[in-house]
């Protein structure tokens, strides 16, 4: 869009001018505003009432399209996990977490356990 284009104003009287108006202006401004409304109201409508069909039809020249080729890479899916409300995540998280600890706590007694039975037994 141009820096220096002109902007129209949508309101194409003045204050002076609109007091001047008579009532015959006036009535026939408010006819020819009530008008433009109501055909863009019934054109929304029109718009509203053709969506489904319009949205169908998409859907129908959609199914013999062929799909894109697949790339190279993994395309990686959502899973159960990132559907769990945030709370449950968290908790999830924690409970993975604290079963890490723990195993690494057993396999270092484990490995303790087989040093010092090594330097006993031998």
């Amino acid at each position: 869009m141009a820096a220096n284009k002109k902007i129209t104003p949508r309101r194409t009287k003045t204050a002076t001018g609109l007091a001047q108006e008579t009532p015959a202006q006036r009535k026939t401004s408010l006819t020819r505003t009530s008008k433009t409304l109501n055909d863009r109201i019934e054109r929304l409508e029109c718009f509203i009432a053709a969506a489904p069909s319009v949205a169908r039809q998409q859907k129908l020249a959609r199914i013999n399209m062929v799909p894109p080729m697949e790339s190279d890479q993994p395309t990686y899916r959502r899973t159960k996990l990132s559907r769990l409300p945030m709370q449950q995540q968290i908790a999830n998280r924690k409970r993975r977490i604290r079963m890490l600890i723990e195993i690494g706590i057993v396999g270092i007694g484990i490995a303790g356990l087989a040093g010092w039975l090594n330097q006993f037994l031998n």
